[in-house]
């Protein structure tokens, strides 16, 4: 398969914002093949900039930020076009036109894409996940998906392809993990309610008792995403031979996060 042609500033660009937003997986891509890590930072600088606009209040009002968000989505969306529109900021428009034709090119369907933004797009509101289904449909569609976009980019075949959503949903779930209470100051709980997670009482624990019990909902969601990291370790031989080790490290370092959660505790967690 051949690579796409990637201009040395928007290459810079997009590795920028993949060392600063993504420090595990920007090490571990060090050690991709030179073409794969340049089509990931690209396609991660964009899933950033997508994720921001749907999520980040510092941008801006929700309702200014969504019309930037739906633009981004109409132009990665629509067929390729060799004309610029006239009001498309540069390097902004460079990169999604990029990522349009590296999906085009590794023959990833649209509505990957799609279920992607969608995804976004329904998250950026105050809400409370109510089932364990709810949690992984929503780690699919932020995370699964974008694993099934890498998937091509690493030299995989179309088959490998849920060992790749599987790792992408087991790294949400560390990261919802990690984030319980970052979450929700934003008024976010993705802990089911399911599990009798509430948003105060898992957020904001008052007391030991408390505490304990909302860290055995963080337990549990992090034996749930160790199932997903066991099931996608099994698929990296699928991988080119030359990428197998920088998605190797990967899967351990996210894997690494919730053990480090595990080992410092309940009291740690809110108070480390």
């Amino acid at each position: 398969m051949q690579t796409i042609k990637i201009n040395g500033r928007l290459e810079e660009r997009a590795q920028a914002v993949m060392n600063k937003h993504a420090k595990s997986f920007s090490w571990a891509a060090y050690f991709l093949s030179p073409s794969a890590r340049r089509e990931a930072a690209l396609l991660y600088a964009f899933a950033r900039s997508a994720d921001d606009l749907a999520d980040e209040e510092a941008l801006g009002p929700l309702e200014e930020r969504m019309i930037v968000f739906k633009k981004l989505q109409q132009d990665v969306l629509q067929p390729p076009s060799f004309i610029r529109p006239p009001s498309a900021q540069e390097l902004e428009y460079e990169i999604t036109s990029a990522v349009k034709s590296l999906l085009r090119r590794h023959w990833v369907n649209r509505s990957v894409l799609q279920h992607f933004m969608h995804s976004l797009e329904t998250d950026t509101l105050p809400r409370q996940l109510e089932s364990t289904q709810d949690l992984l449909t929503f780690a699919y569609g932020v995370a699964g998906t974008v694993g099934q976009m890498m998937r091509p980019i690493l030299g995989a075949p179309a088959h490998a392809e849920a060992y790749a959503t599987a790792l992408g949903v087991a790294m949400q779930l560390t990261n919802i993990a990690r984030d319980v209470v970052e979450d929700a100051q934003r008024g976010r709980c993705y802990l089911p309610a399911q599990w009798g997670a509430q948003i105060q009482t898992v957020a904001f624990p008052d007391t030991i008792e408390q505490r304990a019990e909302a860290f055995k909902l963080i337990e549990k969601l992090l034996a749930l995403a160790e199932d997903f990291y066991a099931y996608a370790g099994q698929g990296i031989h699928y991988i080119a031979p030359e990428n197998q080790r920088a998605i190797r490290i990967a899967l351990n370092l996210y894997r690494g996060i919730g053990q480090k959660i595990l080992r410092q505790g309940p009291e740690c967690y809110w108070h480390g």
